[in-house]
């Protein structure tokens, strides 16, 4: 743990964490285009070695010989085919996201991501981990939260499910949530040095509009 806390990005880093469906990769995006600052979503990676498993036949034994790099996630073209939010790559990445070799493997891109965004001023990411983990030393860290119903609605209008989907996406995620704060390795939490936003009751604009107000009173800007 202690290599983890020392690690120190070379460029400015927003980190981001946050509950599924809370809004918090919506907020990443749009800081990243008010800051003119890369945006790297974290949870895609996973998504892309899940893709990656499915392919291998789910085969665990082949699991370690998956190679990424950045240019994978930067290629917008290649991801929009890839169905990455489809519900077996979501319970693939859930799963896998659980194994210390992933994580480690995934740990390395990220942090370059950081040192090295590729228009080379600074980066926001947004993920279960960062603040804690990935980027312990980032100049600005939040965390991002709401009430797990409203959490389920959002859900089914961004995956355009129908209403009756509702006990069904609200169960899974409370399943996601536990899984996600009470995993042995990188559990999801709240560091002490964390803007919390609540976003049950404000709109996307407004959550914007605090994270701007935050990131103003600091030197990053």
């Amino acid at each position: 743990m202690h290599a983890l806390v020392m690690f120190q990005n070379k460029k400015p880093v927003i980190a981001i964490d946050g509950t599924a469906g809370s809004g918090k990769g919506t907020l990443a995006k749009e800081i990243a285009k008010v800051l003119k600052f890369d945006h790297l979503d974290s949870g895609l990676l996973y998504r892309i070695v899940a893709y990656e498993f499915s392919r291998l036949n789910k085969d665990f034994k082949k699991l370690r010989e998956i190679d990424l790099n950045m240019s994978i996630f930067l290629d917008k073209k290649k991801i929009k085919l890839m169905n990455l939010r489809s519900e077996e790559i979501t319970k693939i990445s859930s799963e896998i996201a659980k194994l210390k070799f992933v994580r480690q493997k995934l740990i390395s891109l990220q942090r370059k991501f950081a040192n090295f965004p590729p228009n080379g001023m600074g980066s926001v990411i947004d993920g279960r981990d960062i603040t804690s983990v990935i980027t312990p030393n980032a100049e600005i860290k939040f965390y991002i939260d709401a009430d797990v119903k409203i959490r389920a609605k959002r859900r089914l209008l961004q995956l355009d499910l129908p209403k009756t989907s509702y006990n069904t996406v609200l169960k899974e995620l409370i399943q996601r949530d536990f899984q996600d704060k009470g995993r042995e390795i990188s559990p999801l939490i709240k560091t002490a040095d964390s803007k919390f936003i609540d976003t049950t009751k404000i709109s996307e604009s407004e959550v914007l509009t605090k994270a701007i107000n935050h990131i103003k009173k600091t030197d990053i800007i």
